[in-house]
This record gives structure tokens, C-alpha cells and sequence, in this order.
């Protein structure tokens, strides 16, 4: 670090030119990687990806880049972000996860008139949408009814009309990125912050390999959270609380930044949130209580329901917490925790970017808490780190390829090598021990 602290304007443009190749060499090698099936070489390429990033962040944060943040910078950004993202295209669709496959089944399922809550995959009366391109790839099929909620459904069955395939599906996830970071830029500009930070977002690899190449439904997630942001930040309550029952009815938890949005005696969010979410539901409602999918299942079968798939409850189990005080400990933390960001996000005014900072520190929270089983979970954080560029965040963010290779996701180890480096190097962040610019997050 004291050595790219010496370079020179030149120099720093340079080493973040230099940076931008390296992520597309190294995503070629990942990319050859997934065809050969070989996990063994594509994780470490994904960890290489991770620390050239992590350079690259600390390089578009200099002083130095500032003083051409002009249209060649900008543009090899965006070059270098584009070609990323055609490598991952160019890969097999069920190398990371076959997750995609239920998109466009569940999406063919309404497009032939029918309620996806309704059936399994496996059921009889669906014999006909059967094939050997999508059908065959679908994981549960004679055990699980869809589990994503009523505003994924809509984009399935919207994105299938393109084209019942991994490709269109694959297209329509990049599309709901794109607006995503349409709308992060906004947010930048609305802040004064420069437009260069995109890269921040743009050259993350776990955005570039979970969107492009697993089509997660996260850049729904993703778009619609920051496009809530935006629309709060611009006094545009109404349309705060429907985008942010939108982000929710595709994964639940983006509900958890309602804090950072709402403000005491606005009723405007809380409404609007209420209506859509009514609409939504009331769109399916002819499947009866299957309309919740098979959630309560993959709970249980995630060990959330009886605390097993949480890496803070494994870790007190481990040091040798009963039972019970695990639970109580654990339900101590997650209410001391949520609740003070819940509360000082209650009591800021929402000027300058303090919501985005809110909502990233609410939202971080959640997921440690939470600790997902799949790297794509992590995804919608990675926005954050435009305001909030911390080692901390950048290490959460890279280090989560490692589950795709441990055959335990819940386990002890796997929870160490994620969230014990985070926790570090937070509390380091915290007593200022490392780069104030980190710290503190970029100055226009």
C-alpha cells in the first residue's frame, strides 16, 4: 500500500487501467474454468478477481484519478464492466447454480395460464410444459411448489414472453442490473459524488458471475432497493414504499432498510408498501396459503427455523452455549443490533446520503445475521460500497465464492473464513486504524 501511495497521477490511471485487464484475463480463465467443471481453478481465479478489485477500489478512491474523471475513464469503466459480463455470459448456465431454470419453468407455468403456487413441477396436470431444456434442470421437482414471492413471479412470467430460455432469462437479470446501476448513478449525482465510483460496483466479480452467468433474481432485488433509495431521497414517498414492496415480494429481506426510508408521520410509505404488497398477492391469491410457496419448508430445510444455518448460533453452540442460551444470546444480538441502526436510522433527517449509509449498514447487518447459504445473497450489498468503500464490505462481498466450495455452508469454518475477516477488520475500521479515504468513503 505505501508504494501505489507514491504514484503519481500518471502512474495510479495507469495501475487502474492495468487492473481492469487483469479482471478480464482472469474471467477468461474462470470462464474456461465452468466448461471444464472444474471448481478447483475457478474459485481461486474468483479470489484473484477479488484482490485486483480490491486494488482497483483503493486506486479510484486516490486523489489522483479525480483530475481526469473525464470521458476515457469513464469509458474504460463501462468497457471493461461490458466485457466482463460477456465472458460470464459466454459459460454453461448450471455451473454456479440451477436456480435459472426454475425462473423460466415458473414463468412458462403463468405464461400457460396457470398458477405456479399451485403445482409441483412433478404434478400431472403440468406433463405437457415438460422439456428437456428446462424441465430436466429443475431442482425439487416433486417436492417443492415455487418458493419466490408474488413480484419474482411477474418478472418470470414478464422475462419468459422474451423467450422461454436460460438466454432470455439471463438478458432480462442483466437488463434489471443495468437499472440498477442507472439508478446508483443517480444517487452519485444526487450526492456529488463522482461517476468513476461506479467501478466500485461495475468490476465486483460476485455481481459479474451471480448475474450474468447464474441470472439470480438478486438484480431485481438490487434494482428495486436502489431505485427505493432514489425515490426517497427525492421526496418521493409514495413511490419509496411501492418500489421498496416490490424489492421484498422477490426476497424478503430488503424489508429490514424500511428504517432508513421511512420518516415518523409519513404515511405516504407505509401505504403505498401496504397496497402493492395487496395487489400483488391478491394476484395469486386463487392458490389459497400455497401462495407462500414453499418457504416454510426451505426454512426448515436451511436450518433457519431451528437456528442451525446461523453462523453466530453455530459459533456460541461451539464455544459451548446451551441450547437455550444460544437462543437468547443470538436473539440478544439480533435485537441490540437491528434495533439501535433501526433507531439512529429513525432519527436522521434524510439529507445528504445518510439513508444510503442507513440502509448499507442495516442491510450488512441483516445478511451477517442471517448468513446465507448461497454467495448470491450478498450481492445486494455490493452497490453499497460506492458510499461505503471499507475493506470490511469489500472482504464480505469477495470472500463468499468460498461456500461453493465447502460442502457445508452452515458450518463453523465457512462462517470463519467469511464473516471472522469482516469483523476484524470492521472493529480496526471503527478505532480508525486503517486508510482514512476508506474509511471515511470518497470525497467529490
Amino acid at each position: 500500500m505505501r508504494r501505489l501511495a507514491t504514484l503519481t497521477g500518471g502512474q495510479s490511471t495507469a495501475a487502474f487501467y492495468a487492473c481492469g485487464a487483469a479482471l478480464i484475463a482472469l474471467a477468461l480463465v474462470a470462464r474456461e474454468a465452468q466448461w471444464q467443471d472444474d471448481f478447483g481453478l475457478f474459485i481461486p481465479m474468483a479470489y484473484a478477481q477479488g484482490l485486483v478489485y480490491a486494488i482497483a477500489a483503493w486506486l479510484v478512491l486516490q486523489e489522483q484519478p479525480k483530475r481526469i474523471d473525464g470521458r476515457v475513464l469513464f469509458a474504460a469503466i463501462i468497457g471493461v464492466a461490458v466485457l466482463l459480463r460477456l465472458v460470464a455470459l459466454a459459460t454453461p448456465p448450471n455451473f454456479l447454480s440451477t436456480d435459472l431454470y426454475r425462473y423460466v419453468w415458473d414463468g412458462r407455468v403463468q405464461g400457460a395460464g396457470l398458477n405456479p403456487y399451485s403445482y409441483l413441477p412433478a404434478d400431472p396436470a403440468l406433463a405437457q410444459l415438460r422439456d428437456e431444456a428446462i424441465y430436466a434442470h429443475i431442482n425439487r421437482v416433486d417436492t417443492a411448489p415455487t418458493i419466490y414471492p408474488p413480484f419474482a413471479q411477474l418478472v418470470f412470467f414478464l422475462a419468459t414472453r422474451l423467450g422461454e430460455s436460460v438466454a432470455a432469462m439471463r438478458l432480462a437479470m442483466l437488463g434489471f442490473e443495468a437499472i440498477a446501476v442507472l439508478a446508483l448513478a443517480a444517487l452519485l449525482r444526487r450526492f456529488g459524488l463522482p461517476l468513476r465510483l461506479l467501478a466500485l460496483y461495475l468490476w465486483h466479480p460476485l455481481p459479474v458471475w451471480e448475474f450474468a452467468c447464474g441470472a439470480h433474481i438478486d438484480a431485481v432485488v438490487m434494482a428495486a432497493s436502489l431505485l427505493a433509495l432514489l425515490a426517497a431521497t427525492s421526496g418521493r414517498r409514495g413511490l419509496a414504499g411501492a418500489l421498496l414492496a416490490a424489492a421484498t415480494l422477490t426476497k424478503f429481506f430488503p424489508l429490514a432498510i424500511a428504517p432508513a426510508l421511512y420518516r415518523r408521520w409519513d404515511w405516504r410509505l407505509p401505504a403505498a408498501f401496504l397496497a402493492v404488497v395487496a395487489a400483488l398477492y391478491a394476484a395469486y391469491a386463487g392458490a389459497g396459503w400455497k401462495v407462500l410457496g414453499f418457504l416454510p419448508g426451505y426454512a426448515s430445510e436451511e436450518g433457519f427455523a431451528q437456528g442451525d444455518g446461523l453462523f453466530l448460533v453455530t459459533l456460541l453452540r461451539e464455544v459451548g452455549f446451551s441450547p437455550l442460551a444460544t437462543k437468547l444470546a443470538f436473539a440478544g444480538m439480533a435485537v441490540a443490533v437491528l434495533g439501535t441502526l433501526t433507531l439512529q436510522a429513525l432519527s436522521r433527517p434524510l439529507e445528504g446520503d445518510t439513508a444510503i449509509r442507513s440502509a448499507a449498514w442495516i442491510a450488512t447487518a441483516t445478511t451477517i445475521l442471517i448468513s446465507p447459504h448461497y454467495p448470491w445473497y450478498f450481492c445486494w450489498l455490493v452497490p453499497f460500497i460506492c458510499f461505503l468503500p471499507r475493506p470490511s464490505l469489500i472482504w464480505l462481498t469477495s470472500s463468499v465464492f468460498y461456500i461453493y466450495v465447502t460442502w457445508s455452508p452452515s458450518s463453523l469454518l465457512t462462517g470463519l473464513v467469511i464473516y471472522a475477516p469482516f469483523l476484524l477488520l470492521a472493529a480496526f475500521e471503527q478505532r480508525g486504524f486503517l486508510s482514512p479515504r476508506l474509511q471515511e468513503g470518497p470525497i467529490s
